[in-house]
């Protein structure tokens, strides 16, 4: 089957990126023909340094004078021609991609048996441009298969304005099968799109850990054991949270995925092998805490609600990992001692929604429905 794939901006985001691969990755070990669209991610000239303090600016403004929450904390629409020019190699020699442009018309793609909407943060409205597109409103009447792979709205509330609201409420009610990444996105789901969804794994998920090791193969190895501290936003809570633990562990904190990918050390399988070789892993990201996971590590989650907290604990408590989670606020009073992690019941665990995650996509594939 001819399958295309809408996701979100491949950016400067390595999860972002490895979750596309990942399902692409998995329909065609299927045996399907896939094509991801690759929306182009908006490339700035302004040195990364600046361009942070134009962002914190820019998010201030947004939240505490716009009033805006959608927005203020959203993922930087820009990022440095280095980092554009990494993603690039990385697309150009893993995946099948067509670059396309939003707002997207039929015209603009060849023809396909069915369109996967998926995953990541698709549903959130300011993480997609042309949200409509995400519901798949250019398809019109089309004979095709309408399918939501672990759609993501990143929060537990509803984000999107009244009139948004009714134009993707009738497109979201012709998809064949709808699914989504957390357990708040089924109630979300209901009350506003009148559909019913599942709750399916993140795409990343649906891949052994062998298949990423396999990816950063050639990577420099590092045999001294670390911290990975892989920590988006990072302000003094966390940083003090690190220097504690690496007092107590006596282990060097090694700061990573800074996406300052003029060096190649800070391509997206080196920090797939700092991940996989670090001693403990400290996160805010949730595709750090999926990397943790699969690659058995000794990790610790801290979640910033401002984020979005739902995937982390859906995620986490799929796991039974909750215990684990550690609030931003209270980082300064933490501790970073938990009990060892049953990486045998987690195995368990990673299989069966491997096998849930394919078998969904296999039966939303199927004639039956």
């Amino acid at each position: 089957m001819r399958i295309c794939i809408l996701t979100q901006p491949l950016g400067a985001n390595y999860g972002g990126i490895l979750q596309a691969y990942a399902l692409q990755r998995a329909l065609k070990d299927m045996g399907h023909q896939v094509t991801t669209l690759r929306f182009p991610p908006e490339v700035s000239w302004v040195p990364a340094g600046i361009r942070k303090h134009i962002l914190t600016f820019r998010r201030f403004v947004s939240k505490y004078i716009k009033g805006n929450r959608t927005i203020a904390f959203c993922n930087p629409d820009k990022q440095t021609r280095f980092a554009y020019k990494e993603l690039s190699r990385f697309l150009d020699e893993k995946m099948q991609c067509l670059p396309v442009k939003a707002p997207l018309t039929q015209q603009d793609l060849p023809d396909f048996d069915a369109y996967i909407v998926g995953s990541d943060q698709v549903w959130r409205p300011a993480y997609s441009p042309c949200l409509p597109n995400f519901y798949l409103d250019f398809l019109g009447d089309a004979p095709v298969r309408r399918i939501a792979y672990a759609a993501s709205f990143g929060v537990d509330i509803w984000e999107a304005d009244e009139a948004t609201t009714a134009r993707i409420r009738p497109l979201a009610q012709r998809f064949d099968t709808v699914s989504v990444r957390e357990a708040s996105g089924v109630a979300l789901c209901d009350k506003y799109l009148g559909i019913q969804a599942k709750v399916m794994p993140d795409p990343t998920l649906l891949l052994p850990a062998s298949d990423y090791l396999n990816l950063c193969q050639s990577c420099h190895k590092q045999d001294e054991p670390y911290i990975a501290a892989y920590v988006l936003d990072r302000g003094e809570p966390e940083s003090r949270f690190l220097d504690r633990m690496s007092g107590k562990t006596g282990l060097p904190v090694k700061y990573i995925g800074l996406l300052d990918w003029t060096k190649s050390t800070d391509a997206l399988e080196s920090w797939l092998d700092d991940i996989a070789r670090a001693r403990y892993v400290v996160t805010n990201s949730f595709h750090g805490t999926v990397f943790s996971i699969l690659f058995e590590k000794d990790f610790i989650p801290i979640i910033n609600r401002a984020r979005g907290a739902s995937r982390f604990e859906s995620l986490l408590n799929t796991m039974g990992l909750q215990n684990r989670l550690l609030e931003r606020e209270d980082l300064e009073h933490s501790s970073f001692e938990f009990p060892a992690i049953d990486y045998g019941q987690i195995q368990k665990t990673l299989y069966d929604i491997r096998r849930k995650g394919i078998t969904f996509l296999a039966d939303s594939l199927s004639t039956r429905i």
